[in-house]
Formats: structure tokens, C-alpha cells, sequence
């Protein structure tokens, strides 16, 4: 009968082994980046606030999801056309989405309902070589309920 270990390590190897380059990746970004990839509140707060707009934010959700309400400033791009949207060049861009095109550098701020489609935006993004992504994890959830606090 084979031992326990014999057993139990090949199979934890595995499980972990699928973790590996995901973490790897989030731990070589989190060394490297020099802002967080990730948003707070205050953060878009001040952005929203601020006349010197230094960001874009992209609200990734659905039309009906948007029609609920927004974060000023924000443009809508929704997840089901970012890679697309990605890929335009800078003129068809602005036909389809009503706004300037981003560049790979500029500081882009992903947003959605509760942070998962904005993080998928926000890899897919990364994937694509745009440096300056990052996401707002709390997205609306988070900004609606932080908003009516301070009004």
C-alpha cells in the first residue's frame, strides 16, 4: 500500500501548481507598478472632483445596469466589446464609443457592479500591453453607497 505522502504530495503539487502564475503575475506587478492597481472611493472621489481629469474611467457593466446610474465622468464601454474596443484604431473608436481612444500608457480606471468584470477588463487590458490600466474593485457597489454617505 502506498504511504500517505506518496499519495497526498503529488496531489497538492497539482491543485497549487494551477495558482502559481496567476499569483506569480500579481506579485511581479505589485513589485513593479508604481501606483496601485487598484482604486479606492477617495481616489475616484478626487478624480471626479478634480478639473485637471487625469484619468478615464470606463464603466464595463450592460445598458440596463448603466441606466441605473453612473460615476460622473465615466465613460461606458460594456466587457462583451472591450477587446474589441481595444483593437480600433483611434477614429472608428471614437465613432463607436463616443469618446477620445486611450493610449497604452494613459491611466485607465475599469469599473462594474461589484469589481469581478472590471478585474476581467482590467487583465484583458494588461494582456494587450495597456500599462496604465487598473481597477476599481468596490465599483459601483462601493461608490453608491460611499456617495450617498457623503452628500
Amino acid at each position: 500500500m502506498p504511504s500517505f505522502t506518496s499519495l497526498a504530495i503529488p496531489a497538492l503539487y497539482q491543485t497549487s501548481r494551477q495558482f502559481v502564475p496567476r499569483s506569480f503575475a500579481v506579485i511581479q506587478r505589485a513589485q513593479f507598478s508604481s501606483k496601485s492597481d487598484i482604486v479606492t472611493f477617495e481616489e475616484i472621489d478626487t478624480l471626479i472632483h478634480s478639473n485637471g481629469k487625469k484619468a478615464v474611467l470606463i464603466d464595463v457593466r450592460e445598458d440596463g445596469e448603466v441606466a441605473q446610474g453612473i460615476i460622473p465622468t465615466s465613460h461606458h464601454v460594456p466587457l462583451a466589446n472591450i477587446q474589441e474596443a481595444l483593437a480600433l484604431p483611434e477614429k472608428d473608436f471614437e465613432t463607436r464609443f463616443g469618446f477620445k481612444k486611450f493610449g497604452k500608457d494613459d491611466e485607465v480606471i475599469f469599473y462594474c457592479r461589484s469589481g469581478r468584470r472590471s478585474g476581467m477588463a482590467f487583465d484583458l487590458a494588461r494582456q494587450l500591453g495597456y500599462s496604465g490600466v487598473r481597477n476599481y474593485s468596490g465599483s459601483w457597489l462601493d461608490y453608491e453607497s460611499k456617495a450617498k454617505k457623503a452628500q
